[in-house]
């Protein structure tokens, strides 16, 4: 699960850049990979309904 400290994490990137780092860093994984990493876990740990 991807995860970040923004706005606190402003001073060193802009959230434009975090996201695309998340995407790179994702890029060959699976579609369920992708999914679990960024939405379905957190779904699950914090029992967000779908």
């Amino acid at each position: 699960m991807f995860e970040s400290n923004f706005p606190v994490d402003k001073g060193t990137c802009s959230y434009a850049v975090m996201w695309n780092a998340f995407k790179c860093v994702a890029a060959q994984a699976s579609a369920a990979e992708k999914g679990a990493l960024f939405s379905e876990t957190a779904r699950g740990v914090y029992r967000l309904d779908s």
